[in-house]
C-alpha cells in the first residue's frame, strides 16, 4: 500500500517527532563533539526513529484505511461499491447523486485541511453522505421491480425526498467549504459546528424516514 504523505503530514505527532530528533541529534554533536561517530551515529538513530514511525503510521492507516472517508480513494470505492445495485435504466437519475457525493467528499476534505478540529464532525456528515447513496440505490432498485400505481409513486416520493437531500447536502457543504475559505482570511466562525451538526441532523431524518 502507497504511503499517504498528505495524512502523514497532517499528523501533529510527525512535526513533534521532526521536533525532538532534531533537538536530540543536535544535543549529541554538542556533547560529541565534531566527530565522524556522532555524525554517523546520530544519524543512524534518527533515522531509526523517523522510520519507526512512519511504519507504525503505515500499519495504522491499513487498518483503519476502509473507515476514513475524508481520503477520497476510500470514498471513492465505497460509493462504486454501491453502484452495481443500481438498474441501468435509473442510471440517469443515479448520475448527479453519485456527482453531488464525490464533490460533497471533496468539499469535505477541503473543509477538514482548514479545520481539523471539525474533523469528527465531516466525517459523520461523510458517512450519511453514503448512507443517503445508498438508499437512492435502494429506492431505485425498488422503483424499477413495483408495478402498482400507488406504490410507485409513494416509491417515486421517497426516492425524490433522498435525491433532494443529496443535493441540498452537496449544497451546504460548498458553502461552508467557501465559508470556511473566506474565515482564513478573518477571525473564523464558530457557527461551523453548528451548521454541520443541522447538516447531519437533517440527512439522518430523511435516513429514518
Amino acid at each position: 500500500m502507497p504511503m499517504n504523505w498528505s495524512a502523514l503530514s497532517r499528523q501533529p505527532q510527525t512535526y513533534l517527532l521532526m521536533l525532538g530528533t532534531a533537538l536530540g541529534y543536535g544535543l549529541l554533536l554538542l556533547l560529541a563533539g565534531n566527530r565522524p561517530v556522532a555524525w554517523v551515529g546520530g544519524g543512524a538513530v534518527a533515522a531509526a526513529m523517523a522510520g519507526s514511525w512512519v511504519t507504525g503510521y503505515r500499519t495504522s492507516s491499513q487498518v483503519n484505511s476502509d473507515h476514513d472517508l475524508l481520503d477520497a480513494a476510500t470514498f471513492h470505492h465505497r460509493i462504486e461499491a454501491i453502484q452495481p445495485q443500481v438498474p441501468r435504466t435509473s442510471y440517469r437519475t443515479w448520475q448527479p447523486v453519485k456527482e453531488w457525493a464525490m464533490e460533497s467528499q471533496t468539499f469535505a476534505a477541503r473543509i477538514c485541511d482548514r479545520e481539523p478540529t471539525l474533523h469528527t464532525e465531516l466525517l459523520e456528515a461523510l458517512y450519511t453522505v453514503v448512507n443517503l447513496a445508498q438508499q437512492v440505490a435502494e429506492g431505485l432498485q425498488v422503483q424499477s421491480q413495483i408495478r402498482t400505481p400507488r406504490y410507485q409513486q409513494l416509491a417515486k416520493q421517497q426516492l425524490q425526498q433522498s435525491c433532494d437531500r443529496m443535493q441540498q447536502t452537496h449544497q451546504q457543504l460548498q458553502q461552508l467549504q467557501d465559508q470556511v475559505a473566506l474565515a482564513s482570511l478573518s477571525q473564523g466562525d464558530i457557527s461551523l459546528p453548528q451548521r454541520l451538526e443541522t447538516l447531519i441532523a437533517a440527512n439522518k431524518e430523511i435516513l429514518d424516514t
